[in-house]
């Protein structure tokens, strides 16, 4: 990879990719909703978060697929991928990478069982929350009556889908989703907190940034809306109006926080995805081979990649970058033993 291949001007693409994003987001919004004629005006700011989310989030999105690290890994992972000798081969890999990575996180079950059962509750309790408020904030569903003048039938922009009676298994768990995820977002916020408060290895490293915030955003929402729920079916409805209000303010923070914290990760994942077939292609091909030692200790498209990297970043460590880790290791210490006896060595 020559330097000229990464990009430039990275802060302008971002931007208007962002603005695309937006402006998607916004057309998807108006006309999904019949020109705003199936729009619910209660759920605007609702809306008007997750405008802005989109176009935060693709902006640190493209601004980090842009980072040369980062693009390296992008551009050979499509481009691994999309060989016609091996496209379907990797397509089949695909779904099994998917299914274990983003539907079983198996990655995280690696770490202990606890974090991934944690690690769970909080990713599919939010997935769910986001699967049901983004097309009903945006005006794509609606709940009507059926045809018999009794069942409830849903809609979906504008058109008929399916209908249920009132009281049956269907009805209970469509309006009573968003609480459902709810307590798994609170079990897994339990069980991640429990972590970070007990566990020595997790306290060494854990910032109020990174890993409380996140946490106290996901508690305030998960709360405020079963507050929701116990208002109007415990409490008559008092202070109901309070309540959604408080629960749109807790929603609409967490949205414009997961660009900028933690959270973003939900975003990287499927990307790093790409990073199994560069990998897969380093352990098949060439090695690079230690001038010193004459061993093989990575493959040589990864170690051709690093140089171009760090020369990009303004690091040029000459041939030293060609020693294998253990060679540049004993290379340290010979100079500081060297340095003790008063003779420097520099080999």
């Amino acid at each position: 990879m020559s330097e000229n291949q990464f990009p430039r001007n990275t802060e302008r693409t971002a931007f208007i990719a962002a603005t695309l994003a937006g402006l998607a987001v916004l057309g998807a919004i108006y006309f999904g909703s019949g020109r705003l004629t199936r729009f619910d005006s209660p759920l605007a700011a609702y809306a008007a978060a997750t405008i802005l989310a989109a176009f935060a989030i693709t902006y640190r999105y493209v601004s980090w697929v842009q980072r040369p690290a980062t693009w390296v890994y992008f551009k050979a992972g499509w481009r691994l991928f999309l060989r016609p000798g091996k496209l379907v081969k990797n397509m089949v890999r695909l779904v099994k990478l998917v299914f274990d990575n983003i539907i079983l996180q198996k990655f995280i079950s690696n770490r202990g069982t606890n974090r991934w059962v944690a690690h769970m509750a909080l990713a599919w309790g939010c997935l769910i929350a986001f699967a049901i408020t983004f097309p009903l904030s945006w005006g794509w569903i609606q709940f009507g009556v059926g045809a018999n003048g009794v069942d409830y039938m849903v809609e979906f922009m504008g058109r008929p889908m399916m209908s249920f009676p009132h009281d049956s298994v269907i009805a209970f768990l469509f309006f009573n989703g968003l609480n459902f995820s709810a307590v798994f977002v609170l079990v897994g916020v339990g069980m991640a907190m429990h972590r970070r408060l007990f566990e020595h290895g997790a306290q060494s490293v854990e910032t109020f940034t990174n890993d409380f915030m996140p946490l106290f955003l996901l508690f305030a929402v998960s709360v405020t809306g079963l507050m929701i729920t116990a208002s109007y079916r415990l409490m008559g409805g008092s202070h109901f109006s309070f309540i959604s209000m408080l629960h749109a303010f807790t929603v609409i923070v967490l949205l414009l926080w997961m660009p900028f914290g933690k959270l973003f990760h939900v975003i990287q994942r499927p990307a790093q995805l790409g990073v199994a077939y560069y990998k897969e292609e380093g352990r098949e091909g060439e090695q690079a081979v230690c001038p010193r030692s004459g061993e093989a200790f990575q493959s040589k498209m990864h170690h051709d990649d690093l140089v171009v990297i760090m020369k990009e970043v303004g690091m040029d460590f000459g041939a030293h970058q060609d020693l294998s880790p253990q060679e540049k290791r004993r290379l340290i210490a010979l100079n500081q033993a060297s340095e003790i006896d008063g003779v420097p060595y520099v080999g």
